[in-house]
């Protein structure tokens, strides 16, 4: 028979390797969410610059 210590050390062991692969994941999210808030920044950041482009055409336009 096994001692109750061995079953909680391995009880331990076990929860610890599934809680490293847990955090690789969290990790390899929070990247990924990183990644997508600078692409959809940079994206913003382009379409107000058409759009101030844009208006200064307009505004020539009208000036002449």
């Amino acid at each position: 028979m096994k001692s109750p210590l061995w079953m909680v050390t391995a009880l331990t062991l076990s929860l610890s390797l599934a809680a490293c692969n847990t955090w690789q994941g969290v990790k390899a999210d929070a990247k990924e969410a990183g990644q997508a808030t600078g692409r959809g920044i940079e994206k913003a950041g382009q379409a107000t610059g058409r759009g101030i482009e844009k208006a200064g055409e307009k505004i020539q336009d009208i000036s002449k």
